[in-house]
Parts: C-alpha cells; structure tokens; sequence
C-alpha cells in the first residue's frame, strides 16, 4: 500500500506459494505417490516406505543383462528387495556366483544362494530367489569370510543423473556396502548399479542432502535407458560408527560383532551418545477405524438407558454383556426371561498346570517349526505347548502335569 490507500494492490493480495522442505523424504514422497497415482506401482502395495517395485521392472533387468559389465562380472551382490528379483533371476540362470544380504541385518549379513545339485529349472530359480528360497538355498557369509564382488546391484526409491541415490530411509543399503568394504569385498573396479522405473531418475538433487555415508551409483538401468552417472561424491570407505547409536547395534548384531573387532584392532569405534539416527520415515498414516454397525434392540434392563430403536449415543461403542442364565432372568411368576434360554452354562475347561519347561538355544535361522517338530518326535519328545522363537535362535517346551485333561500339542509364536 502508497500514500495511505486503503484498498490493497493485485500484488498485494497474491499470497506467494509457501515452498516445500526439500529433504530426502519429500523426494521419497513425491516418487511413492507417483507410482501410486499412475498406476506403475506392483506388488507388494503400497509401495510407501518400500524399495518400490514398479511395471517393467522384468525390462530393467534384461537391459542390465545386455551390458557388458553384467557380462564380465562373476560375482554379483543384489539387494533382497521385489524389484531386482528378475535381476536375481538371471544371475542365477547364467550361473554368476550371487550374494544376497540377509534382510534388515537382523539374522546375519551375506546369503551365498546355491541351487540344489540337479535343480536349475525355471521353477527351482524362482523359489530360490524368493524370500523364504533366499533363506533356505543360502549360504550364511560372514564379515570375516573372504569375497570379492564385481558388480553391486542396488534398489532405490529415487536416483540422479549425478549419481546421488535415496533409498527408503532405514540405511541397509548404506551399512551393507560399509560393512563390504571392511571385508575389502568392494574393489575400485567394483561397479555399482541400479534398476528404477523412469519416473525415479532426477537431473539433479541437493547435494546437502547427501553425506560421507551415502552410496553413489555408476550406472543406472531404466526400462527404457541406460544412463552412466557423472558420481558427484565418493564411495564410503567403511562404517562410520559416531552416526550410528546403540540401538543400531542391537538392531544388527553383526555391526556389534564388526564394532568388537575393531576394538580389538585399536580403532575408534566412539557411538553417538544421543539416539537421533532414527530411520528416516514418515510418521504412519493413521489406519482408517474400522466401521461397526450398531444394534437397535434394547439392552437387559440394568446394562444401560437405551431404549428400543434408539442408538448409543456415546462416542465409544459399548461392548454387550454376556447373558446370564440365574434366576435373574425370570419373572416373578417363575417365567423365563426375555432370551427365553434356561439351559445351564458350559463350565469351562481348567487351564492344564505347567509341570516344567525346556528351552532349545542355537537354533539355525534357517531351520522351520515342522522340522523342529519331526526331531522332537523322532526322540519321542512330545511337549503340550511350544513357544517358538526361531527368529531369535531359541524356543520353548511346556510339559503340562499329567491329569484327566486331554491337551493337544500346539504352536505359540510369540
């Protein structure tokens, strides 16, 4: 406003956009919702906080198949994610030796896949590239084993044509290629690649977006384009333990086993007091509350003030009681009562007694409940109730004291 004029200018009254935080996750948002909304996006959906698999996905990796470095290259890393399983796939089809991370570094770091001998079908490949195929046709390698890779097959949530890449913001990838480069498994000739759709490749991103941790990639496969990176930054050379907190080697336990041997060595291994490497995720969206039909008939007299046809008003929904069959239900007159149902209650059944409890340590990740079960009867073990921890390397056993109760033998996973 001029002069102490009172009506505001066009310019004035034009609110200027308030422009979007640039950060990792507003890229990672804008690519998920894109695939969402177009109608690129494959199983598993959403595609929100996943390595997204997206339509010509299986042309992705054929591409990469014809490049010359997939061709020279004999051993080949690739990520466990659903979008570079056809690249799996033909690694195993044209017999390249094939490491898989264990997924989320929960259970170990590295799978060597192996097909049984005799089994190299289509069907054999598939299954062994699946997720439960990954556990049960790999072979566990460890950081102190020895290996040497030529090519590093990544998934991404968005990459650039300078080479930046963003993953979905847990830091696996990240970590695996940290944890490799100790084990000198990456060499300087190691190429790294990825397989995105399209619509995931940027000119550019923010450089400050990016650390000493993040890995760049060389070569990016599309569906429809090879693109050779101009790989801004420079490859980590190891783990960078004063970003990581505790809670991570928890997480992980073979980061906790690489931290004690490089004590041992005389290293600096300093964690960062304050837990803030948090996973860089949206907040979860608030599932939709699920809709319950509401009763009109009147409740017994006594559970509440509603009457017949009218609706609880209360804002959360009251769960019914359960009927009573005792003399409360009948009338003066010794009728019965409205639910016109006298027939006595089942009694219920005691609950056994726990007699003792053995518990099974050093269990295999890849070993299954059934194949548990068959060595426990083979011994002639027959316990009521088994606790099943497998993913955690123990279980437990529940012998109930002997009684007129007949309890059949169940699985609880806890």
């Amino acid at each position: 406003m001029q002069n102490g004029d009172g009506a505001p200018t066009a310019a004035e009254t034009t609110k200027k956009p308030v422009p979007e935080e640039v950060t990792k996750q507003s890229f990672r948002v804008k690519v998920w919702r894109h695939l969402e909304t177009n109608g690129l996006a494959m199983f598993p959906r959403p595609v929100y906080n996943r390595i997204p698999n997206f339509k010509g996905a299986f042309e992705a990796a054929a591409k990469l198949a014809e490049l010359d470095v997939f061709k020279n290259a004999n051993t080949i890393k690739v990520n466990p994610d659903k979008p570079q399983e056809p690249v799996r796939v033909i690694c195993l089809e044209q017999e390249k030796t094939l490491y898989v991370p264990v997924p989320r570094l929960q259970t170990g770091f590295l799978n060597r896949l192996e097909l049984p001998e005799g089994q190299t079908g289509p069907a054999a490949i598939r299954q062994a590239v699946s997720r439960n195929g990954m556990e049960t046709y790999g072979k566990p390698i460890g950081i102190e084993d020895s290996v040497s890779l030529d090519l590093v097959v990544m998934g991404s949530v968005a990459v650039s044509k300078e080479g930046y890449r963003i993953g979905k913001g847990r830091g696996y990838g990240d970590l695996e290629f940290g944890l490799m480069m100790h084990m000198k498994a990456i060499k300087p000739n190691t190429v790294v690649v990825t397989t995105v759709h399209d619509c995931q490749v940027f000119d550019t991103l923010p450089a400050e977006l990016f650390g000493p941790h993040d890995v760049p990639i060389d070569i990016i496969v599309t569906p429809t384009q090879v693109i050779e990176t101009q790989r801004m930054s420079q490859r980590p050379v190891g783990i960078l333990w004063h970003l990581l907190s505790n809670r991570r080697l928890q997480m992980m336990p073979v980061l906790a086993q690489l931290r004690d041997i490089e004590m041992l060595a005389g290293r600096a291994c300093a964690l960062k007091e304050v837990d803030t490497d948090v996973e860089e995720r949206a907040p979860a969206r608030p599932r939709r509350p699920r809709r319950r039909t509401r009763s009109h008939k009147s409740h017994s007299e006594g559970e509440g003030n509603t009457t017949e046809g009218e609706e609880v008003k209360s804002g959360k929904q009251r769960r019914p009681a359960r009927r009573r069959n005792s003399n409360k239900s009948a009338g003066k007159d010794g009728k019965e009562g409205k639910d016109g149902d006298t027939r006595p209650r089942r009694p219920k059944r005691p609950r056994p007694v726990i007699d003792f409890t053995v518990k099974i340590s050093n269990i295999s990740p890849n070993t299954r409940v059934r194949d548990l079960k068959q060595a426990l009867s083979e011994r002639g073990v027959k316990p009521q109730v088994m606790v099943w921890k497998g993913f955690r390397g123990f279980c437990y056993l529940h012998f109930f004291k002997a009684g007129p109760q007949k309890v059949s033998i169940s699985t609880n996973n806890e």
